[in-house]
């Protein structure tokens, strides 16, 4: 009857507590915080008082403040108010003791350093001095004192973190766990309060080392690296180095900062290159689609009379491709010929006055060289146009490109379509041109395009490749084979020769043999004239040869053998139409930033033999192909040469091979300190032939292990492993339409926590629609990722869209290129992932269903990016606007921009301001632009002003919102690992909170007012973004859906295990009145960083109820924050998961679910098994789009789950509402339980069960540890049965559900009761234990007692000393136990009754044993002289 009243009591006390605020317990926790100090510290006096007097004035004491504190029950109410009093009460006397210890610590420096000197002088000095200056350093002064601090306020209910270790079988070792015996009086109780206040301040300066060495290590993190000089001697070492948290968590790895941003503008550059060439593609093929079947055919001629439209097609498209690459020599260019000769000229110029210009540096500016110099710059003074010199021009070169479109003309072929096309539009006049004009100007554009990189490697070209760059203008594209676009093991699907290419390669084969024939027929002819001939004579020679018909069958039979044996060639990759070079298949390690300079290679292969390579002649693919392949020629190589410029400055990473040896002539040959780095390219550049820092060189390349390629294993791991994997994570992400709107919703908190969430400087006005006054960013972030996913981009947009490429700002979304890598990891050619992947595809799917496949894939991937994109384009254009005002304010404008960056004191001065202010701001905005490179593309100061700003807003979007590119080393590596899904973005989050943290600090002590608001409004908004909006939606639904706190640390336990830290929000009840929720936290982009916080305040709050101390608490919440933090890099991926659980795990997933029933028969196990992996691969946004249809149409699921349409609905944007389910819950918790019992008995039995000799103390160690496993569980169960009580589940239903088979009545009994009793061991187990030890004394001929009868004293006084014990708060009594040869004892028979055991702590050798009831009364005799027989008789009643 007792149970109602005690229920409506805790409602009562649940509802008070919900009466107290937040921040009114915050408050309040402080408040008893500083109240505690001077308690402990009088309570410290009155301790020493009961030490000398034995008396109890402590107690007395701390019962006054406690009485007299009036914000003690206000502080308890809620968790945010336990962490205040603890900070408060705490935090204050440690700082002030470590303030002390400072002060100390100086003084003695200061006379170490005296008695060191004269000690030295002396030599007297001892290396043990360092010992002691490093105890008595500052640091250590300061942690030492602040534990003397703490120990002053040492609190009881704050407890230890070695409270943890209370009740199991490491509590012998936790020698700094708080004493909490309530038994104690007088002396003996201040010796423990005091021995307790020791070891709360031993542990707390402890602690205080370790939040020391925590804080260096983040600020080494945070402190830019100047690079490495030189690597271990250890490969351990080495790779510490490499993946170590000095240089593998940093983005720029061994590189200075400055460097490394100098390789992300070059990368950025190819970006955009391919972007503008992607856009083009884009172009010509809407152009080609628009033309009409019968342009096609009349353009092909009669001799293509073809019924398959896709073979026309495919042919026209091959006619297109000759256009562009005439293959004849004597065909027309489309560049004019006069002007080609004229930029071949201008560009020898530009080679002759860079080639003056590195000999004036070399020579230390020579007089003869600055006299030549001089006077070829005034030769030249207009070589560009009029005031356009030779180096204005080199620039232009560099940047644009020497053609313009005004330099191409209308070939014949074109003239020919242009005529057709017009003809067939049914238009006449300029409406005839619109309709043409596409096409045309697509090709042309195409060309300028091709022959404008062109000239770019003119200029950095070798010498020996000139001639054939400049007489190459208007007619170079470089030739695509599939060969060389796929490749895999030899037992996947690698590239075959088709019966197709046989077929053309047989032509060619045939055609050649003809022409060549007919050709020298007609050289054998004239030469027999011995003079030239005239026009008739060599007419009369060509028709004679083109009647020569050699014999086609025995043609055919030569064509059909050779293209046989050329193809096995092919095959066995012993034939290349590349030049052979040392292949990386072989090397260790490869260097990712290399030049690809097969574009300068002279491809000698017969036409035929091209057919059997698989030569593309798509010019959409050839196009981007060879603008790809030049943008990473030039590119990389000016790159190199940029780094060759630095490495060779003074102090500088690179020196000659003289240089080196004049330092030690050993160092050359010291892989772990120099290294040589030969360029094997026909492309020069200014690194080769240098000796670089063996760090810095691998950090210049990009050097990574190259495992992968080197074996079969490695072959075979990236398609067993790494390909599913992949696979797995495009199914998750970029194939699931949810996650696509997840993406775009969460990624929205980036710009929130960047300022956006208090708007200023603009940002409102920024972000509003044009037609409300604003300026519409918001629509522009739309034009330029929705209009580039369908390719409508009009010329301003693709032109910023390349702009944001170059400053790294857009295409870098996490997930999409850590995926995008993984598959370049697999596949052969990274440049050309999209076409190895429609490669990949089974033959027996059409190539139009492939290329359908594939195109729908690609505008997935790009929409996925566009939704990181979208978010990011807002950030920097807010940025920029709001730096655009400031700058503006401060003085900066287009007339000095260029001195300030340069560190120009007149430019410095005309800011305006003090010299103080002025030096301070040129320097902020110095360091805020890292990307010169960027910067001074610019032609003019006005574009010079615009890029500074750019790069601005570029520099703290790609700093501060996630980027692959930033990525370090060591998460690169993780990567090609079978753990973690996205490994990048957790990380990414870690740093660019980091990141947002450091510059809102930066900003606020810049000492420039304007960008110390700037920095306080970062600072608040990052907060509110990361804690207040999780924080403030929780409260908020609780207050509308009338949810305690209680209720939701109940439901905590209920939720699935991805869900028990995460932020959870009540959106309402079922109709049995349990909570509804959503996981915010599935949408939080920030849930990262706040998921260990979450997770210690959740195990402060349970805690609390179950009255473990606030440290003890704390340090299992941070210790499973550890484990939240870490799961995603040592989990398994998604995949790999799904194969475990279906092999290694034999069918048990993630939280015991099974993948088959142990009764299956073998064959429904394999296809169950074969099923759940699939499922890893299977988009996930099925299962909720089935639930949003199971709901739609009112059906259940496969389980009579009935399904929601309105909580449904919530999933397509990432807020689905669960229905929290406690009652089924319980049910497997209960499995769980039961489980959980049956395995400490297990554990216990195999220690005392297998088969040698036992020692007692081992025996009584087993039991204690297996009753300590029970215990946990049994409290755990009554935990997760409160709870659900607390959520509303009737007692009838609890009673009904925790009632399983393998847990016996009396267990369940305490379990409702809320008491657990020991539980003595098995009859079996004692029997087996006796057997085994009298079999052992028969083998071994002696008479050693059972080890057991030893222990039963102590295992009585166990069970006596923890009967009925609670397991809401109490925790096990573990003795000491104390082995003696012979001991008294309580006869078993008294064990197996635990509620019979009788308290025998007094028995001694000589005491009677008294027999059970029932046997011989007279036997009084001491146990220790019982014989065998006797004690056998006493203990089973034999």
């Amino acid at each position: 009857m007792g149970f109602v009243p005690l229920e409506i009591e805790s409602t009562k006390k649940e509802k008070d507590k919900e009466e107290v605020g937040f921040f009114e317990s915050a408050l309040a926790g402080v408040a008893t915080g500083l109240w505690n100090i001077p308690k402990g510290v009088v309570s410290l006096g009155a301790e020493l008082y009961d030490l000398v007097g034995d008396t109890n004035t402590a107690k007395e004491v701390e019962q006054w403040f406690d009485e007299v504190n009036p914000f003690d029950d206000e502080a308890e109410a809620r968790t945010v108010g336990k962490i205040t009093q603890a900070l408060t009460q705490i935090g204050l006397p440690a700082y002030a003791g470590a303030r002390v210890g400072l002060s100390i610590a100086n003084k003695t420096a200061q006379n170490l350093a005296k008695k060191a000197l004269a000690a030295k002088q002396a030599n007297k000095y001892l290396s043990l001095s360092r010992v002691g200056a490093k105890i008595m350093s500052p640091t250590g002064r300061a942690v030492i004192g602040g534990g003397v601090g703490e120990a002053l306020v040492a609190d009881e209910d704050i407890g230890t973190f070695a409270d943890i270790a209370r009740g199991t079988s490491l509590e012998p070792f936790a020698i700094t766990m708080m004493d909490k015996s309530v038994d104690k009086e007088g002396r003996d109780e201040a010796g423990r309060r005091l021995l307790n206040r020791l070891k709360f301040g031993t542990e707390g300066a402890l602690f205080n080392l370790a939040l020391v060495g925590a804080g260096r290590g983040l600020q080494k993190l945070r402190k830019p690296t100047e690079g490495l000089d030189e690597f271990a001697k250890t490969s351990v070492g080495r790779d510490m180095q490499r993946y170590g948290p000095d240089y593998g968590f940093r983005p720029e790895g061994f590189q200075k900062k400055s460097d490394f941003e100098i390789k992300q503008f070059f990368e950025g550059e190819q970006k955009a290159i391919n972007a503008a060439s992607s856009n083009s593609v884009k172009e010509l093929d809407d152009a080609i689609k628009n033309v009409g079947d019968d342009v096609v055919e009349e353009f092909l001629g009669s001799r293509f009379k073809l019924k398959n439209t896709d073979q026309k097609r495919q042919l026209f498209r091959e006619k297109l491709q000759r256009i562009l690459k005439p293959n004849d020599p004597a065909s027309a260019r489309l560049l004019k010929e006069d002007v080609r000769k004229s930029a071949v000229e201008k560009l020898k110029a530009i080679r002759t006055y860079k080639d003056l210009e590195k000999k004036l540096i070399a020579t230390k500016a020579d007089p003869k060289i600055v006299e030549r110099l001089d006077k070829f710059i005034k030769k030249h003074k207009d070589i560009g146009g009029k005031g356009v010199g030779v180096d204005d021009l080199a620039e232009k070169v560099r940047r644009e490109g020497i053609f313009k479109i005004d330099d191409y003309q209308k070939t014949k072929d074109l003239t020919q379509l242009e005529d057709i096309l017009k003809k067939s539009s049914g238009v006449k006049g300029k409406d005839a041109d619109k309709f043409v004009s596409p096409l045309i100007k697509s090709l042309q554009e195409m060309r300028l395009a091709v022959d404008n990189m062109s000239s770019r490697t003119y200029l950095l070209g070798n010498t020996d490749t000139l001639d054939a760059v400049g007489n190459n203008f208007g007619r170079y594209i470089t030739t695509v084979y599939e060969k060389f676009e796929q490749k895999g093991l030899k037992f996947f699907d690698d590239f075959k020769t088709t019966n197709e290419m046989f077929t053309r390669s047989r032509r060619k084969y045939v055609e050649g043999k003809i022409k060549t024939a007919r050709r020298e027929y007609i050289d054998k002819q004239l030469k027999s004239l011995g003079k030239s001939a005239t026009p008739e004579q060599l007419a009369k020679f060509k028709q004679e040869a083109a009647a020569i018909t050699p014999n086609l069958k025995q043609l055919l039979k030569e064509a059909d053998e050779a293209t046989k044996n050329y193809a096995k060639k092919i095959a066995a990759d012993e034939v290349t139409p590349y030049k052979l070079s040392e292949s990386d298949l072989s090397a260790s390690d490869i260097a990712n930033v290399k030049v690809d300079d097969n574009i300068l290679d002279r491809q000698k292969l017969n036409e035929w033999q091209k057919e059997l390579f698989g030569i593309i002649k798509d010019p959409s693919y050839t196009y981007f192909s060879t603008i790809g392949k030049q943008a990473n020629l030039n590119y990389t190589t000016e790159y190199l040469n940029r780094m060759a410029q630095i490495g060779r400055a003074p102090g500088g990473f690179a020196k000659t091979l003289d240089e080196l040896d004049a330092i030690d002539p050993n160092l050359k040959t010291d892989a772990t300190k120099w290294k040589r780095y030969d360029n094997t390219t026909s492309m020069p550049n200014d690194l080769d032939g240098l000796y670089i820092k063996a760090p810095q060189y691998e950090g210049i390349l990009d050097v990574t292990s190259n495992w992968l390629n080197k074996s079969n294993v490695g072959t075979f791991y990236k398609y067993a492993v790494l390909a599913p994997k992949a696979a797995s994570q495009v199914a998750k992400t970029i194939l699931s339409p949810l996650t696509h709107v997840r993406n775009l919703i969460s990624a929205g908190a980036f710009v929130s926590a960047n300022g956006a969430f208090f708007p200023n400087y603009g940002d409102i006005s920024m972000l509003l629609p044009k037609v409300l006054g604003g300026e519409g960013t918001v629509g522009k972030a739309y034009s330029l990722t929705g209009k580039r996913i369908f390719g409508t981009l009009d010329k301003e947009q693709q032109k910023l869209y390349e702009k944001l490429l170059k400053v790294g700002v857009v295409d870098s979304q996490v997930q999409a290129t850590e995926t995008k890598r993984l598959l370049r990891d697999i596949l052969k050619n990274p440049a050309a992932v999209e076409r190895e992947l429609y490669n990949k595809l089974p033959k027996t799917i059409t190539d139009r269903t492939k290329k359908g496949l594939l195109a729908t894939y690609q505008k997935l991937q790009d929409t996925y990016v566009a939704e990181d994109d979208f978010w990011k384009i807002i950030n920097w254009s807010l940025e920029r606007n709001r730096h655009g005002t400031i700058v503006k304010n401060l003085g900066i404008k287009e007339s000095n921009i260029k001195g300030i960056l340069d560190n120009n004191a007149e430019a410095i001065a005309s800011i305006g301001k003090t010299a103080d202010e002025n030096a301070r701001i040129a320097k902020y905005f110095q360091d805020i632009a890292p990307r010169k490179e960027y910067i001074n593309t610019a032609q003019n100061s006005k574009e010079l002003y615009e890029n500074f700003l750019d790069e601005i807003a570029g520099n703290l979007t790609r700093n501060q919102v996630p980027n692959y590119a930033y990525v370090g080393r060591t998460a690169r590596a993780l990567r090609q690992t079978p753990f973690g899904n996205f490994i990048a973005f957790p990380l990414e989050i870690l740093r660019t909170g980091n990141n947002i943290l450091q510059r809102s600090l930066d900003e606020i002590y810049s000492g420039i007012p304007e960008i110390r608001n700037l920095g306080m409004k970062r600072l608040f908004s990052f907060g509110a973004t990361v804690g207040g909006v999780p924080y403030g939606l929780v409260e908020m639904f609780k207050s509308k859906n009338d949810v305690t706190n209680e209720e939701m640390q109940a439901l905590r336990k209920f939720v699935p295990e991805w869900s028990k830290n995460s932020t959870l929000l009540p959106v309402g009840r079922d109709e049995n009145g349990y909570v509804k929720y959503v996981d915010f936290s599935y949408s939080n982009a920030y849930d990262t960083l706040i998921r260990p916080f979450n997770t210690v305040v959740n195990a402060i709050s349970t805690g609390g109820a179950d009255k473990e101390s606030t440290f003890e608490s704390l340090g299992k919440g941070m210790q499973e924050g550890i484990t939240e933090l870490l799961q995603p890099y040592t989990s398994e991926s998604i995949f790999t998961e799904a194969l475990v659980d279906s092999t290694i795990r034999r069918g048990i997933g993630r939280g015991g679910v099974r993948v088959w029933n142990n009764e299956d028969e073998t064959m429904v196990k394999i296809g169950k098994g074969i099923l759940h992996i699939g499922e890893s691969l299977k988009p996930g946004s099925l299962s909720q789009l089935k639930r949003l249809s199971q709901a739609a149409t009112g059906k259940t699921d496969k389980y009579g789950k009935l399904f929601n349409l309105e909580d449904e609905i919530g999933s397509l944007y990432g807020f689905r509402t669960i229905e929290s389910d406690p009652e089924r819950a319980l049910t497997f918790m209960t499995t769980d339980l039961g489980n959980g019992l049956r395995d400490a008995e297990s554990i216990f039995k195999r220690a005392v069960l297998k088969g040698g000799r036992l020692d007692p103390k081992n025996i009584m160690n087993s039991f204690k540890y297996t009753q300590g496993i029970r215990y946990a569980k049994l409290k755990e169960m009554y935990s997760n049965i409160q709870a659900a009580k607390t959520l509303g589940v009737p007692e009838y239903k609890i009673r009904q559900k925790v009632k399983r088979r393998g847990i016996n009545k009396k267990t369940l009994s305490e379990l409702y009761s809320g008491v657990f009793t020991p539980e003595r061991p098995g009859d079996f187990t004692i029997k087996q234990i006796g057997k085994n030890n009298r079999d052992l004394n028969e083998k071994e001929g002696v008479d050693i007692p059972n080890p057991f009868y030893e222990v039963i004293p102590s295992i009585t006084d166990f069970i006596n000393s923890n009967r009925r014990i609670s397991l809401e708060g109490d925790n096990l009594n573990l003795m000491d136990f104390e082995q003696e040869s012979e001991i008294g004892i309580t006869p078993i028979s008294a064990l197996q009754s635990n509620t019979n055991l009788i308290v025998n702590s007094q028995i001694t050798d000589a005491t009677p044993v008294l027999a059970a009831s029932g046997q011989n009364q007279a036997l009084t005799k001491p146990f220790s002289q019982l014989s065998s027989i006797e004690k056998e008789q006493l203990l089973f009643n034999r």
